[in-house]
Parts: structure tokens; C-alpha cells; sequence
């Protein structure tokens, strides 16, 4: 049975720690592919501030030089709210002979119990962990026995920030997006 990791998220816009997690993910666990699904409208999120559009270019831009993963518009094409255990069970009748994971960072993974249908999706599915700096997980976090983590600690970078910086000054957003991310959003005048 083949290992096929899903990764979701608004990716607005997607940065180096992204790609690193995808990286270490692919390296770590032989999977057979990591595919990116794009939230049209997270669940725990109000706003996206890139179009869908812009965001599916920069993952685009991205997923090039990535072997072995894809992007899928899945939840894009839903134009709603689709939670994780919807995405997982459409990818598992995709993939049926394979094994679905779900990547998350370390902070998301202490938030689980709050996700809709959790004890579901923990019980069908594992998720893919990946260490984010001053997050300690420990031998009672719930649903730890439905992970596997990324040994390496991955880089402290957040969509976030990302924005908050870029108003102030794009110079500074440099060294945590790629390149070729970077000049899109330059050249679009993203996040101003």
C-alpha cells in the first residue's frame, strides 16, 4: 500500500517553510505523491487576501521543480467550506488501494479536537507532523497516536507575517519565499 499525503492550506501566499515541509515530507516517508489542495474558504479563516487565482500561480510556481507532487482544486471547485475529513474521504475514493495522510503543522495537531467530525478523520486517516519551532507536543497530546512526524524542525515562517511585512517593505519578504514567488508578488503588487 502506497503513501499519499494531502496538503492543505490557503497559501497566501506559500513560502519556504511550505516547500520545506513538502521536501522533508517526500524524503522522509517514500511517498507516492504529496498533493497540495488549496482552501477555498478555511474553516477557521475569515479572509484570503490573494485571489484563488494568484494563489494557484505561486503553487504553481512552486510545484515545478517538486517531484512527485501535484496541485488539486478540489475544494476551490466546491466554492465553500469543505472540512478536512471531506477533502480526505474524496482523495481515499480517488486512491482507494492507498493510504491517505494529512500534513499539519505541530501547532495544528494541538488543535485537532476541535476540528469538525475529528474522531473520524483521526480514526480513517493519519496525519503527517511537521515540528514547528516552540510547540511541545507531549505523550498525552490527543490523537498522537495517529502521527508520524517529520524529524526536522522546519523553518518559523508564517503566511502571516509574510503579509504584515510586505506593507511595510518587499525587501524584507525576500528570504522567506521563493524567488520566483516573490517576483510574482512583486509584479502583481500583492498584500499592499
Amino acid at each position: 500500500m502506497s503513501k499519499i499525503a494531502i496538503f492543505g492550506g490557503s497559501f497566501d501566499p506559500v513560502h519556504k517553510s511550505h516547500i520545506q515541509i513538502a521536501e522533508l515530507a517526500l524524503q522522509s516517508f517514500g511517498l507516492k505523491k504529496l498533493i497540495f489542495v488549496i482552501a477555498y474558504t478555511p474553516p477557521h479563516k475569515t479572509k484570503q487576501y490573494a485571489t484563488i487565482e494568484d494563489r494557484i500561480s505561486m503553487l504553481k510556481l512552486i510545484t515545478k521543480n517538486l517531484q512527485k507532487t501535484e496541485i488539486n482544486l478540489y475544494e476551490v471547485q466546491k466554492q465553500k467550506v469543505v472540512y478536512s475529513y471531506q477533502t480526505l474521504d474524496y482523495f481515499q475514493k480517488l486512491y482507494p488501494v492507498d493510504e491517505i495522510y494529512m500534513i499539519i503543522g505541530s501547532d495544528s495537531l494541538l488543535d485537532l479536537p476541535t476540528w469538525k467530525n475529528i474522531n473520524y478523520l483521526a480514526k480513517c486517516y493519519k496525519f503527517i507532523v511537521a515540528k514547528r519551532p516552540g510547540i511541545k507536543i507531549n505523550k498525552n497530546t490527543k490523537y498522537l497516536d495517529r502521527c508520524i512526524f517529520i524529524d526536522k524542525e522546519t523553518e518559523n515562517i508564517s503566511s502571516t507575517e509574510i503579509r504584515k511585512i510586505i506593507k511595510e517593505d518587499y525587501l524584507k519578504v525576500a528570504s522567506l519565499l521563493d524567488e520566483k514567488v516573490y517576483n510574482y508578488i512583486i509584479q502583481n503588487r500583492l498584500y499592499k
